[in-house]
């Protein structure tokens, strides 16, 4: 039998359940479309909320998994990958932007792809021509200090690289009325669309600008800069409506900040890092490094957020990824009290200098950071930075 589709339910089903390994299940849904459709519920296992590295290569069509639970690499062709940045990723799901403009969702075990509005329908972008190369976009720069704002002439790459930093959403894309949310612009503003929209509808664009956003028991919330934390009604009419939850935390300053959804409730990450400059084809390129993390809870009582020195058994996943909360009970190959971080993508200016990216463990115990488990790849061939992805092949 040289076609696999043709394969006999009933065999397919055998060889289903002699299946032991999470990954195992994976693979055989990534083997043809008709035996995902006749597989269609995956199995009820802890490990589908475990995330892989994916690798992306600068040049050419592969790209790689790296599950640090096995210490494998698997390779795959992804092609629709090539060339391009990494915006988010959840669900499976990885969120991919072009210079060309264009964002689509790429499921990297399928390949299949979804399209949502380019970000020349984002609410800043008051024109994009595409023939004007070095000034593409015409966007509108809202201001704290210059109010209202002002205009300003960008070129791809720079909107590319800077003015879309993350993608979330709020299901699984076997639901017909996924949103996504992105959080863009110089001073993070947030904007949404739904299957089926045309171009992004706005938010917030109020200042202090927000730095993360995540989705939690079904409702959307926001990380402001200065710890503030909204949440976010898009549903509401005649527009969305933002209302307080807890108030701006008074001794957050600097550095990156994370919202983590966990069993025990809403946490606020302080990503703590030191920022240098290099010289690179004698240009001057910033480069961060982290040095610690500091942790938040809230409180829902008092409705505010108070320092912890401890996740307990919990581990975390950050990055550009959708923040993801597990308990070491569950996975004990993951050290408990640890964070698992991944570079954000901010030193655009050192692709292909072989540069190590910013990521690693950082363990609350033990207040150091050790490096990922390694993934034995050319840093040179590997761009944009590693993002944690939950492989989903629906």
């Amino acid at each position: 039998m040289n076609q696999w589709s043709l394969l006999p339910m009933e065999l397919l089903n055998l060889i289903e359940e002699s299946l032991d390994l999470y990954h195992d299940k994976v693979r055989l849904r990534c083997i043809c479309s008709s035996w995902r459709s006749c597989l269609l519920k995956m199995p009820n296992h802890k490990q589908h909320q475990l995330p892989w590295l994916l690798l992306p290569h600068s040049v050419g069509s592969l790209c790689a998994f790296f599950d640090s639970l096995e210490k494998k690499v698997h390779k795959v062709e992804l092609p629709e990958a090539g060339e391009k940045v990494f915006k988010g990723s959840a669900y499976g799901w990885v969120v991919v932007a072009e210079k060309s403009g264009a964002i689509f969702l790429l499921n990297p075990l399928t390949r299949n792809k979804i399209k949502l509005p380019p970000r020349s329908k984002f609410p800043d972008v008051r024109k994009y021509r595409a023939d004007k190369v070095g000034n593409e976009y015409l966007i509108w720069i809202y201001s704290a200090v210059l109010a209202p704002g002002r205009y300003q002439s960008h070129d791809a790459t720079h909107v590319l690289n800077y003015l879309l930093r993350k993608v979330i959403l709020s299901s699984s894309l076997t639901s017909m009325d996924f949103v996504a949310v992105a959080l863009y612009g110089e001073y993070g503003h947030l904007a949404y669309c739904k299957r089926g929209d045309k171009k992004w509808s706005l938010i917030d664009n109020k200042f202090p600008s927000c730095d993360d956003i995540i989705f939690h028991e079904g409702q959307l919330y926001a990380l402001k800069c200065n710890g503030q934390l909204i949440v976010c009604d898009i549903d509401s009419c005649p527009k969305p409506t933002v209302t307080e939850v807890a108030p701006a935390y008074p001794r957050i300053q600097g550095g990156d900040m994370y919202l983590v959804g966990s069993s025990s409730g809403l946490m606020m990450v302080r990503r703590c890092i030191h920022v240098d400059i290099c010289s690179v084809s004698n240009k001057e390129i910033y480069t961060s490094k982290t040095l610690s993390f500091m942790i938040f809870k809230l409180d829902t009582s008092g409705r505010n957020w108070y320092q912890v020195q401890s996740l307990g058994d919990d581990v975390l996943f950050l990055g550009l990824n959708s923040s993801l909360a597990i308990s070491s009970h569950d996975f004990p190959a993951y050290k408990r009290n640890c964070i698992y971080f991944t570079d954000v993508n901010y030193n655009f200016g050192l692709k292909g200098t072989g540069r190590p990216f910013d990521e690693g463990v950082f363990c609350l115990d033990e207040k150091k950071i050790e490096p990922l488990p390694t993934y034995s790849s050319d840093l040179n061939e590997v761009w944009p930075a590693p993002i944690w992805v939950t492989p989903n092949p629906y």
